[in-house]
């Protein structure tokens, strides 16, 4: 009996040992798989944390793909480049893009029935009647077919150096003073003057090439430096300012007015304010409201005013109308680029639709739409943009989701100034002489590049208003150059 009471405590104590090391081998188990579990958490959140920093990296790599491609792809049917800066195949871009121009099997030329713009014999013996120009005749001998003499006409143009001798005389009773302009003994006349502003200024040549073409052209006789070439636009650009004042009356005395502007070598900003009439360049360094207050044009404004979508515009004039053309390029962008969507494809249409039927009425005298059919035009815009809004949904690509969603507040918020030119048709459709105007900046800038000063920019838009205002009006601009150098004041009303 003991000794089965002892084999029992023993065996007991020997289960309870083997007890107590499972436990504790279950308590470090434990501890161990606590352990690991605590390090797979972390491994997951730290993979997680990867995969989600891989996710984001991937799709700012895919917009940045998009937004490159979109770069490269851009011309003038989808953005505000220029054709100029087109490359590949030549395709109806631009403006063809946008006027309904359509490929005929005419040839390449003035058409049957076209008046020419050539110098026809009769222009000619015109001008001879009414002495505008010197007649030379020469005799000939010649076998004539109709057997009677035949008149030929033959056009030359001579340079011909002259100087000229001034002598003030000394009176002692009066009080004149010897003009400022003669302060020099030898100065240069108002007709080098003026074609130095035209060659130099609108044809952009070079100083140094100006001043070797005067020498050339006068054989020698003439050398002028270049300081003397830069010397005439200041003095020109000084006596313009009262002429550049009736230029400003004429802006702000009309109903409308277009503006924008562009960059000149990127130092530079030139902003235009135009009309039918009337241009006046204005130089700036930075864009914004301080810039255009220091213009102090739009801030006497009081008409309407056409951009290309100038949010900073809206705090002038009584109007404002955005360019439909600049949005058409908006529109075809998203076009070529999202298939997912179609509504930029049917406003597109919408509108330019609408500009073709306008012309159309315009032709027969009218002045405006319809109520039903400006009505329809609207409640079709509406049709869109809430179409757009659905669409939107489906694009794929977030850089192009974020510039079409843009483009949608844009279309939506500026109905109004967008569709304008429904409702007047003396409102224009597009901001197109802006563009016109401007191009002699970017002609200026690609040959010639920048401007050193604020000063040059100045003397350089005050030449350039006043030239360009003179082609508007059909007025030979060397003769508005001279009339300024002789003090005289133009363009007033």
């Amino acid at each position: 009996m003991m000794k089965v009471t002892n084999d029992f405590y023993r065996q007991f104590e020997e289960l309870n040992n083997k007890l107590d090391s499972l436990l504790k081998e279950n308590k470090d188990l434990k501890k161990e798989f606590k352990q690991e579990k605590e390090e797979l958490k972390t491994t997951i959140t730290s993979l997680e944390k990867s995969i989600k920093e891989k996710d984001e990296l991937i799709e700012k790599l895919l917009n940045e793909i998009d937004r490159l491609k979109n770069q490269i792809n851009k011309n003038s049917s989808n953005s505000s480049k220029s054709p100029s800066t087109d490359t590949g195949k030549k395709e109806k871009s631009g403006a063809n893009l946008y006027n309904s121009r359509k490929k005929t099997d005419k040839k390449i030329g003035g058409q049957k029935g076209h008046k020419g713009h050539s110098l026809t014999k009769e222009k000619v013996e015109k001008m001879i009647e009414d002495e505008l120009v010197e007649t030379r005749t020469i005799y000939h001998e010649s076998n004539n077919r109709n057997g009677k003499d035949v008149t030929k006409y033959r056009i030359g143009l001579e340079v011909n150096v002259y100087v000229e001798e001034h002598i003030f005389k000394h009176n002692p009773n009066t009080e004149e003073k010897i003009p400022k302009e003669f302060y020099t003994d030898v100065t240069y006349d108002n007709s080098i003057k003026a074609l130095t502003i035209e060659l130099g200024t609108y044809n952009v040549v070079a100083l140094d090439r100006l001043s070797d073409l005067f020498n050339v052209l006068s054989k020698g006789l003439i050398d002028i430096s270049n300081g003397t070439l830069v010397n005439f636009l200041k003095e020109f650009s000084l006596k313009s300012k009262p002429t550049l004042d009736n230029l400003e009356n004429d802006l702000l005395n009309k109903a409308l007015m277009h503006t924008d502007e562009t960059t000149n070598d990127n130092k530079w900003y030139i902003r235009n304010y135009s009309n039918s009439e009337t241009v006046i360049y204005k130089p700036h360094k930075n864009k914004g409201h301080k810039q255009i207050e220091e213009h102090d044009i739009l801030t006497r404004y009081t008409g309407g005013i056409m951009h290309d979508h100038d949010t900073a515009m809206y705090k002038y004039g009584s109007n404002n109308y955005e360019c439909n053309v600049h949005l058409g390029r908006y529109l075809e962008e998203i076009i070529q680029n999202v298939s997912e969507v179609t509504w930029p494809k049917d406003l597109k249409e919408l509108i330019f639709k609408a500009y073709h039927d306008r012309k159309v009425l315009i032709k027969k005298g009218c002045k405006s739409f319809s109520n039903i059919k400006t009505n329809e035009i609207s409640a079709k815009y509406d049709e869109i943009i809430s179409l757009a809004k659905k669409e939107s949904k489906n694009i794929k690509s977030t850089y192009y989701k974020e510039k079409a969603l843009k483009l949608i507040r844009r279309c939506e918020k500026y109905k109004d100034n967008h569709l304008a030119y429904i409702y007047d048709f003396s409102v224009p459709f597009d901001n197109n002489p802006s563009e016109r105007d401007l191009r002699i900046i970017k002609i200026k800038t690609k040959i010639s590049g920048g401007f050193k000063n604020i000063n040059s920019a100045e003397a350089y838009c005050n030449a350039i208003s006043i030239i360009k205002t003179s082609l508007k009006r059909k007025i030979n601009p060397f003769e508005s150059i001279k009339d300024i150098f002789n003090n005289k004041v133009l363009f007033a009303n």
